[in-house]
This record gives structure tokens, sequence and C-alpha cells, in this order.
């Protein structure tokens, strides 16, 4: 069973771990795509523009030209630019005739200003060249007026292999540190929940352990640990009061309760009736009996002495706390059953009788009569259910507190302790006890993590 825990942490922790990675990779995923946009949008994406800006102008240019000019004069000044540009693929079609650069004109290509990309064969470069053009109707023939691309395509492919291994390289990057940076952050966190753990089980002295980075985790830890400070301060001043309080009132009360039995002896020989003087003898047992619970239950919240536990079959003590509790129950005609078996655990076997007689005597009482209680043993623990009022959602965290007793059940006998010396028992033996709707009664659920 413990392996099998120990295999769900890890996994927790890996997936925790893994999922921080991720997030931590994809953000730096987006901040680099990002630059590479801008950047693009300042390089490749500005030339483009330009390119575009500069063809419009060439378009108007030649558009102004075949107006102002004679055919002939216009076909003069069109040759002569086509011969002199390097950059422009020029060519000009009037009534059969081609002028220019290209010996025809392609067909299906865009009229202007749309632009078409196409790969063509130039001969001033003996090479097939990727070029991006379009067709402007004038009223002298066709103008075909073209840009060579092929350098800005080259640039682009460059560009494009350029962020696909920035891309790569931050991936790998944001893997690698983001492993070592979550990893670092999942340690202190798992750290600042160790601690609560260790508090909530009543190790009011844990505190979170303090780096030399002086980071913002080093300041929660200083914080947290202040608080803790003043809360076990606390919990050390009323637990102290209460128990000052316990013992110095145990002490005169066990004197008066000797006097009474004086007087009972005394009574007995005049002949006189003591029964008033019992009656006070029996109020202080119970106000004596509370007492000495109430610093037993101080004492087991402040233990962390485990060396004389042993191997414990929780069945055997179930059983034990059955059969002693087993009169009360036949009083009450009530039907207790037993499930299950084989629960083995490190422990002290009379505190752990303890706890199943406290729970079996609260069922007895409370549940009613012919009251159906039944006890299913597993091998993390036990469950004790019965069929009778239940307590509300709103009270069950409270009847664990030492002296505090339901409204409903004050008509009946007892003092507020049992419910908390089980819990503390339970939290010394490293377990959880919770109170759940049975529909109808209760049922308590014990599990101990220490089992076999």
């Amino acid at each position: 069973m413990a392996s099998v825990t120990e295999w769900w942490r890890n996994n927790l922790k890996a997936s925790s771990i893994w999922r921080l990675t991720s997030l931590y990779t994809a953000l730096l995923l987006c901040v680099v795509s990002l630059l590479l946009i801008i950047l693009y949008q300042l390089s490749v994406g500005q030339i483009k523009r330009d390119q575009i800006v500069q063809m419009e102008n060439l378009v108007e240019q030649q558009k102004l030209l075949a107006k102002q000019l004679e055919l002939n004069d216009f076909i003069q000044q069109f040759e002569m630019h086509a011969a002199n540009s390097r950059q422009y693929i020029l060519t000009f079609r009037h009534k059969g005739n081609t002028y220019g650069q290209l010996s025809s004109i392609p067909t299906y290509i865009n009229s202007c200003p749309t632009l078409s990309r196409f790969p063509i064969w130039l001969e001033k470069y003996d090479e097939l060249r990727l070029i991006s053009g379009c067709i402007l109707h004038i009223s002298t023939g066709t103008l075909f007026i073209a840009n060579d691309d092929e350098s800005l395509y080259n640039l682009q492919t460059q560009f494009l292999n350029a962020s696909l291994v920035a891309l790569l390289s931050a991936l790998i990057l944001g893997i690698f540190t983001g492993f070592i940076f979550s990893r670092r952050v999942l340690k202190r966190i798992r750290t600042f929940n160790n601690i609560a753990q260790r508090v909530e089980a009543g190790e009011m002295t844990a505190r979170v352990p303090i780096s030399s980075n002086a980071d913002e985790y080093d300041d929660m830890a200083r914080h947290i640990n202040t608080m803790l400070s003043r809360l076990e301060d606390s919990f050390n001043a009323i637990s102290t009061v209460t128990d000052a309080i316990a013992h110095d009132l145990r002490t005169p009360l066990s004197h008066l309760k000797q006097q009474i039995e004086e007087n009972i002896n005394d009574a007995h020989k005049a002949g006189l009736n003591s029964d008033h003087l019992q009656k006070m003898i029996t109020k202080l047992d119970a106000i004596l009996f509370t007492f000495t619970a109430m610093l037993e239950i101080t004492r087991l919240e402040h233990s962390q002495q485990k060396e004389h536990f042993t191997l414990v079959c929780l069945d055997d003590v179930i059983n034990d706390a059955i059969d002693l509790i087993h009169p009360l129950i036949e009083e009450k005609q009530q039907n207790l059953h037993i499930t299950g078996a084989n629960c083995l655990l490190q422990g002290d076997a009379t505190l752990l009788f303890r706890v199943v007689y406290n729970l079996l005597e609260n069922a007895c009482k409370y549940a009613g009569e012919f009251a159906q209680i039944s006890i299913d043993i597993s091998n993390k623990g036990f469950t004790l259910s019965d069929n009778g009022q239940g307590i509300a959602d709103s009270e069950k965290e409270k009847v664990f507190q030492r002296l505090y007793r339901i409204e409903k059940s004050r008509n009946i006998a007892g003092f507020g302790i049992g419910l908390s010396l089980v819990k503390a028992i339970v939290r010394l033996h490293d377990g959880k006890i919770k109170l759940l709707d049975n529909n109808p009664g209760l049922k308590v659920v014990i599990e101990f993590t220490d089992t076999h």
C-alpha cells in the first residue's frame, strides 16, 4: 500500500513539474514568435512593401508617359528603361510587336495593381527566376511590369529557416530551464505543504526552513513562521491555563472526596442515611475523571514519542472493545455486527482500545434503543456506523473540541471529552478521523497511514 501511495505522489509531482514546464515553455515560444514576427515585418516585410510601392509608382509612371509621348517616343524610352533596369522586367506589346526584355507576355496574369507570382526563364540570368508582375492595358497596347522576386524569396526562405532554428532552440531551452525552474518552485511549495501538514497533525513546533537566497519565498517563510510561533504561544497558553486549572482543582477535589468518604463511614457507623453523600461522591468522580481526561488529551497532543509502539492487530482490539460494551448493547436491545478483518499497524494497543470503546459507547448512548450498529474493518482502519439521529454538518468539527456538547444530547450523561480524546489518540498514530452522514445516522471513518 505504501508503494502505491509513493507511486501516486511521484506521479503528481511529475505532473505538476511538467505542467509548469509546459506553461513556461509555451510562454517562451510565444515571446520568441512575437519577436520573430516583429523582426520579419521590420526586415523582409518592409522590403516587400517597398517593392510594391515602387511597382505602383512604375505603373503610374508608364501610364503617364503613354499619354504624354508619341508612340515611337514611348517605345524608345520604354526600351531604354527596360535595358537599364536590373530589378524590373518590362515588356510592351503593340499590334503583335513585343518590346522589352521578354519575347512574349505571359498569359493568365492579373491586371495591375494586383500582382501574380510565377516562375519564368530569364535570358540575362540564363536560369528560371521567380517574379511578381501584372498587366496594364493602355490605349496603345499592353504593358507587362514585373519585379524579380528571387532574392526576396531566398531571403524569406533564409528567414524562415532561421526562425525554425530559433523556435527549436527556444523549445529546448524552455524545456530545460523550465524543468529546473519548476522543480525549484515546487520544491519550495512542497516544503510549505509539508510544514502545514505537520502543524495540522499537532506538531506545533514545525517551522518553514529559510534559505540564503533572501527571495519572496523566504519572506513568506518568515511571515508563516512568525504566525506559527504566535499560534504555538496561544495554544500553549490556553493549554497551560486549562491544565493548570484542572491540576489545581483536582487536588482539593480529591481531598473533598476523602472527607465525604469519611463522613459516609461515620454515617454508616451512626446508622444515618448517606445517600446524598454518595451522590456527591458520584459527581466528584465524574468531575475528577473529566480533569484527568483533559490532562491526558494535552499530554497526547504534545507527545511525539512513539518508541513504545508495537505491531497491533486492530481486529483483536475491536473484538475486546465489543466484549466490554456488549452488556450495554444488550440492555438497549441494539444489534451490533462486524465485517472485514486483517488490519495491522504500529501503535499503542491500550490507546487504540480507548478509541474503539469511546466510539462504541457514543453509538450506544446516542443511537437509541433497537439501533443498528456496524463496524467494517479494512487494511487502512475501520468504519463505525449507526442509524441514530446523526450529527448536523455544522456540528461535525465542533464535537472534537474539549467540553463541547450538542444541544440535543445535553440530557444524556457526558462531559464532551470522548471525541477530543479519540482525535488526539488517532493523530498520535498518524491517522485521520472523519464524521460522515449515514442517512440516517452517523458514520465514523478512521484511517491510519502506518498499516501493514
